[in-house]
């Protein structure tokens, strides 16, 4: 026997004796249950010092949490708007999208992906795959249709769940869809949507809430607008007629020259506001995730080279790096201005068309002998302005060159831009000098020439190229405006205008390689130019020759409204700049003046028709 059971015995024959009266064990027996009673209500008062004084703040927390909580209010993005702040380029929209929530063991998913397909218009292994891989969640699909939601709501599948969220809409498709950029996940992806991100972007904030026991909540704090929570609208240059403008002559030189690709921009020189901007295939930003996919595959997406003209998610006049070729004839000629080594009538000799540079010989379409280096460019001689940059010497060159902005980046706001290569002038040897003064040994971009370009429009004075204007607040008041920094000067005036008049006769005068870019009614200027490509896609005559071809220029030459760049990648049915882009340029310009305001100018019969080019002179 134990000694609890030995213990319990004795107690129990002590006071439990047969002669014991019934009203004594009922004391005993109350007396035991008060022990108790008071023992509980003991440690009741224990247990609730210690929830008072120890655990307070956990049970306060606890309870608060019940009856309390908080809900997300969440803006919208702002919009980018056309320079009119009416004309709208990208804005939020209300969409439904479809969800996979997770199914009963029992749902056979391959029959559930196949119906889906089916109403939603998409592949059904890649659905098949999602649905096989997704415990809780997979996003199928954004953007339906009416008939597709109507669709998946007839089918009421198990697990498929329909929701609203806002999606990103671009109203003109693939215009201007590579400087619009477009946005991924919620944040700014490419062009203006990733360089004006964090002013689009909508802000988040959780407020206060009180709940039942039912959990219906009712806010128990002040409640922000949504406009206050919204990003801050984004007014831009772009005048959507001129863009319409720019991008119909571009894709139609494309289709008739059989080209990899284009590229061009139209500045205000007053302003150096960019009013249109085009690279040409382009990508439509509604649906830039499956267009853009490939390229970002099998390119990398950091390298300017990475765009061989063909890329549509790319920016190319800001990304895509070549040698300009005989563009840059003025850019020699205000360089050797600029130094005092050339003037409009100094003499340089083109050896009738033929010349070696180097291990190469350079043949001259235009054959010319000792002329003026204005002629020079008039005519585009290689063989005159070779010589022309031995006068101007590497390293006046070089400095000029890099004054206008060659090789490094322009400024203007978008990502992506590439600085072009231009060599210190220690690093260029003879050959390197005498190719250089007519557009090859170093590289640039077409934005880095439109810019230089409106800087010589301008008489010399230079600012850095803009597409912003205006940040606009979701009601209406204007938060920052843009585009009023000081203009530097980079030329002397006098220099611009021998430049100006240069680039006059290239277009205006009889025999000038531009003659197929002058305007009727307007007066212009520019330059021609076409430079060798190397590298690149083959194509089925893959021994041909490869080019791009450029024409910049401005118009009207007293008072220039808009400087013009246009190049084409690779065209095939046309060897010269002059007959390939110039017409490019004359189309804008002859359509851009009047959406402008800039009436033509009087000019007699005589005038008013532009002269066919010879047949020899082509354009360099």
């Amino acid at each position: 026997m134990s000694r609890a059971s030995s213990w319990w015995l004795r107690w129990k024959h002590r006071h439990f004796r047969p002669d014991e009266t019934g009203s004594e064990r009922v004391r005993f027996h109350m007396a035991v249950a008060a022990v108790v009673i008071l023992g509980g209500f003991i440690w009741m008062a224990a247990q609730a010092a210690v929830y008072q004084v120890m655990d307070h703040d956990d049970l306060e927390r606890i309870g608060v949490a019940r009856i309390h909580g908080t809900m997300n209010l969440e803006g919208e993005r702002g919009r980018i708007l056309d320079r009119t702040g009416r004309g709208i380029l990208a804005a939020n929209v209300p969409t439904r999208s479809v969800a996979f929530l997770g199914a009963p063991p029992y749902i056979d998913r391959t029959e559930m992906a196949f119906s889906l397909a089916t109403a939603l218009d998409e592949d059904p292994e890649r659905l098949l795959v999602q649905l096989m891989t997704a415990r809780k969640y997979a996003l199928l699909k954004r953007n339906l249709t009416d008939v597709q939601v109507a669709t998946l709501e007839r089918l009421q599948i198990p697990g498929i769940h329909l929701f609203d969220e806002p999606a990103r809409l671009y109203p003109l498709g693939p215009i201007l869809g590579p400087v619009l950029g477009t946005v991924l996940d919620g944040v700014g992806n490419r062009g203006l949507e990733a360089r004006y991100d964090s002013v689009l972007r909508e802000r988040q904030l959780g407020v206060s809430v009180l709940r039942d026991a039912r959990r219906q909540g009712v806010v128990d704090s002040p409640v922000p607008t949504l406009e206050s929570l919204s990003g801050a609208d984004l007014i831009v240059s772009l005048h959507p007629e001129i863009q319409f403008v720019l991008e119909a002559e571009l894709e139609r030189k494309i289709l008739e020259e059989n080209a990899m690709g284009a590229m061009g921009v139209v500045l205000d020189p007053r302003t150096f506001e960019v009013l249109a901007m085009a690279s040409l295939p382009a990508m439509d930003p509604n649906d830039a995730p499956r267009i853009c996919a490939p390229y970002e595959q099998k390119q990398d997406s950091d390298s300017p080279r990475a765009d061989d003209g063909t890329n549509p998610c790319r920016n190319k006049v800001v990304s895509y790096v070549y040698e300009p070729g005989s563009v840059a004839k003025i850019f020699t000629l205000a360089a050797g201005i600029e130094a005092g080594k050339l003037r409009l009538d100094t003499p340089v000799n083109g050896h009738l068309g033929t010349c070696r540079v180097g291990h190469f010989e350079v043949r001259d379409v235009k054959k010319v002998g000792v002329v003026p280096v204005r002629d020079a460019i008039k005519y585009s001689s290689n063989c005159a302005m070779s010589e022309a940059g031995l006068r101007v010497g590497a390293e006046a060159l070089r400095a000029g060159l890099a004054a206008l902005g060659i090789g490094r980046r322009t400024g203007v706001d978008l990502p992506g831009e590439a600085t072009g290569v231009l060599r210190p002038a220690d690093r260029w040897g003879l050959t390197d000098l005498m190719t250089a003064s007519y557009g090859y040994s170093y590289s640039t971009t077409l934005m880095q020439i439109a810019t230089a370009v409106a800087t010589i429009a301008t008489g010399g004075l230079r600012r850095t190229p803009h597409l912003a204007i205006e940040l606009r607040a979701a009601d209406g008041r204007t938060l920052q405006k843009f585009g009023d920094e000081p203009f530097e000067r980079v030329l002397k005036e006098e220099t611009a205008q021998a430049v100006r008049s240069a680039m006059t006769a290239v277009v205006m005068e009889e025999g000038g390689t531009g003659v197929r870019a002058r305007p009727d009614g307007y007066s212009a200027a520019g330059k021609t130019g076409t430079a060798r490509l190397t590298g690149g896609p083959a194509r089925a005559d893959a021994s041909r020759r490869r080019y791009v071809m450029t024409f910049a220029g401005f118009a009207p030459v007293e008072d220039p409204r808009v400087v013009v760049v246009v190049s084409v990648i690779d065209p095939r049915e046309h060897p010269y700049a002059g007959q390939v882009v110039a017409p490019v340029f004359r189309a804008v310009v002859e359509r851009a003046l009047p959406i402008l305001g800039v009436r033509p100018e009087p000019r007699s019969p005589a005038d008013s028709a532009a002269p066919a080019a010879p047949a020899m002179v082509g354009v360099r």
